[in-house]
């Protein structure tokens, strides 16, 4: 009974502020929005759930949201996670744009980006080796966070990047003489992940979160850095995401149909 008043409360409020705004509506511009006003406009609390829709979101909890850490206790891994997200900073400053510390990577080591690789140990240091970033970016902040071991694999740390920077050096012959252009990334995801003497055994970088944030038209990695300096690879992978003639002509003829039926078209 309680908390069925409650919900009467909560929706009597609601259809006030309701109503006044419809009066607001009618008389004339509405005033600037107030203290009050803001909270009348607040998304629902979980405090203002109705019983049916807490019964909703324990039930949707227990089924689709992970326990991570009763995951990790059924698979375990010699190094903890304090220790992989150390190591991994450690490769990071050591590896990050040129390989200095070849060490630090196993021999079955593998990296792979959205478009480039997957590539091994060797070829990986000799790719890195052929492109001088820092010196055609000697700004950049590459702007790492949000290190976290993998409940699935306890042997993966994941982490984010952002990233920024300005293309004040020449590099030739793929940046023949300085832009002088910024970059700045969108969210990334990217992984190392380790063996159990603390060898990377595979490092995945560049794939974007929010192709809609940054300067580089939703491209990751070192292929939106020379898009957005004027300087892409000279193949589609390279360019920004552009929809195709054949979607466009298929959710044409979708919404065609869905007109024809009088149903909402997307």
């Amino acid at each position: 009974t309680a908390a069925l008043l409650d919900a009467s409360a909560v929706g009597g409020r609601r259809a006030a502020a309701f109503l006044a705004a419809g009066r607001r509506h009618c008389v004339g511009p509405a005033p600037r929005a107030t203290a009050a006003a803001a909270v009348a406009r607040a998304a629902l609390a979980e405090s203002e759930l109705s019983p049916a829709q807490r019964a909703e979101l324990e039930a949707f909890l227990a089924k689709h949201v992970v326990d991570e850490e009763a995951l990790r206790k059924e698979r375990k891994f010699p190094l903890s996670e304090e220790e992989l997200i150390r190591r991994s900073k450690l490769y990071l400053a050591l590896n990050h744009w040129e390989v200095t510390a070849p060490e630090l990577l196993a021999d079955n080591f593998e990296f792979c980006a959205p478009y480039i690789g997957p590539l091994d140990k060797g070829k990986f240091i000799e790719q890195l080796a052929g492109f001088d970033f820092a010196g055609a970016f000697p700004d950049t902040v590459d702007e790492f966070h949000h290190f976290r071991a993998d409940p699935w694999e306890p042997d993966r740390v994941w982490f984010s990047c952002r990233g920024k920077g300005t293309n004040t050096g020449a590099v030739p012959p793929l940046i023949p003489e300085a832009t002088n252009k910024p970059f700045e990334m969108p969210p990334q995801a990217c992984s190392l992940k380790f063996n159990e003497a603390g060898e990377v055994t595979q490092y995945t970088v560049g794939y974007v979160m929010d192709r809609r944030l940054g300067n580089t038209g939703g491209l990751g990695g070192l292929m939106g850095i020379l898009w957005t300096i004027g300087k892409p690879f000279p193949y589609p992978e390279s360019q920004p995401y552009q929809r195709s003639w054949q979607r466009n002509l298929f959710e044409g003829a979708v919404n065609f149909l869905l007109t024809l039926q009088g149903k909402p078209t997307f």
